[in-house]
């Protein structure tokens, strides 16, 4: 049970969800009323096209001295 009072408790509910209905709001003006498209997540195909983007890891270097003890 938190410390909070019923006062606090309710304050504390209308902070969090304020901005969630804010945002949500936002989002379905500009998508109903403004006709912005819905965004989508890219598929994992590549048979769409999408260009995936690679980050090359380099491999460790074994023989450069770290501190660690052997």
């Amino acid at each position: 049970m938190s410390g909070l009072s019923l006062q606090a408790k309710r304050w504390r509910t209308i902070m969090v969800t304020v901005p969630i209905i804010g945002a949500t709001s936002l989002v379905l003006y500009q998508r109903l009323v403004l006709g912005k498209p819905q965004r989508k997540l890219p598929q994992r195909d590549d048979a769409e096209g999408i260009k995936r983007k690679v980050i090359e890891l380099k491999p460790e270097d074994t023989t450069s001295n770290t501190g660690h003890r052997e």
